[in-house]
C-alpha cells in the first residue's frame, strides 16, 4: 500500500512546491518592478529639482537686477522697403512699405562671452502701403494702418563695445485703414518681424541704431483671402538709457 500511495503524495508536494516557486517569482518580480519604478520616480523628482535649481542660479547669475542704471530703454525709428517680393510666406507683390515707431526695450540677461539679452515692445505709429500696378488684386493705391508688437527679444553681442551687432524678432498685429487686399480681406492683421542689425554707441547713455528686418503681414486666414506681404526694411533709429 506504501509503495502505491508514494508517487501520489509526491506529485501533489511536486504541485505546491511548483505553486509556490510560481508566487514567489511573481511576488519578487513584482516587488523588483516596483522598486525600479520607486527609484525611476525618485531621479526623475531628483532631476526635476535639480533642473529647477539651475534655472533658479542660472537666473540668479545672469538676471539684471531692475534698479541697475539704464536697465530701460527707449527708442524712437523709422523704416523703409522697396517693392514686396512674393517671398517666404508673401504672395503681394510691388508694395513699398514706410514705417515710423516707438520701442521699449527692457534689459533680461548679461550672458557669458559679452552676449546681452533684451526684451523688445513696439507700437508702429505710422504703417503705409503704397501699392503699384504690379499689385493688381489690391482695390486701394495706399493703406495706412498703425500696430503693436507686444513680444519681441533681442540678443546682443559685445554688451561693452561701441559697436554691439544683434540679432531681433518679434510679432504682434497690425489695424488697417481698408482691408486688406480687398473686401474679401480683413483690416486686422498679424505681424512677425525677423532681423539683425548694429547699434553704435554716441553718447553714454544713447545710440544710434541701423537695421534690417523680414516683415510679415497676413491675416491669419480670418479672410476668406489671405495672400499676404512680405517686406524688406532697411531703418535707422535713435536710443536712450
Amino acid at each position: 500500500m506504501s509503495n502505491t500511495q508514494f508517487p501520489i503524495v509526491l506529485t501533489k508536494q511536486t504541485e505546491r512546491t511548483g505553486i509556490c516557486t510560481i508566487c514567489f517569482c511573481c511576488i519578487l518580480f513584482m516587488l523588483l518592478f516596483w522598486g525600479q519604478q520607486t527609484v525611476i520616480a525618485q531621479n526623475n523628482m531628483t532631476a526635476h529639482t535639480d533642473t529647477s535649481t539651475s534655472v533658479s542660479e542660472f537666473l540668479q547669475d545672469y538676471k539684471i537686477s531692475g534698479k541697475k542704471v539704464g536697465i530701460h530703454e527707449f527708442a524712437f525709428w523709422g523704416g523703409y522697403s522697396f517693392h514686396s517680393t512674393k517671398g517666404v510666406w508673401g504672395k503681394t507683390a510691388g508694395a513699398d512699405l514706410s514705417m515710423l515707431g516707438f520701442r521699449y526695450n527692457r534689459k533680461l540677461l548679461a550672458l557669458p562671452k559679452n552676449y546681452l539679452l533684451k526684451y523688445v515692445g513696439e507700437m508702429n505709429l505710422h504703417v503705409n502701403y503704397q501699392f503699384s500696378d504690379i499689385s493688381r488684386r489690391v482695390t486701394a493705391s495706399s493703406i495706412g494702418g498703425f500696430g503693436v508688437a507686444p513680444v519681441g527679444f533681442q540678443l546682443n553681442w559685445g554688451k561693452h563695445r561701441t559697436v554691439q551687432p544683434f540679432l531681433k524678432s518679434s510679432t504682434g498685429f497690425i489695424y488697417l485703414s481698408d482691408p486688406f487686399p480687398d473686401r474679401r480681406g480683413t483690416r486686422f492683421n498679424f505681424i512677425l518681424e525677423l532681423g539683425t542689425g548694429l547699434e553704435i554707441k554716441l553718447f553714454d547713455h544713447s545710440f544710434l541704431t541701423l537695421g534690417y528686418k523680414y516683415h510679415h503681414m497676413s491675416n491669419g486666414r480670418l479672410g476668406d483671402v489671405n495672400p499676404g506681404l512680405d517686406s524688406n526694411i532697411f531703418y535707422a533709429g535713435f536710443t536712450v538709457f
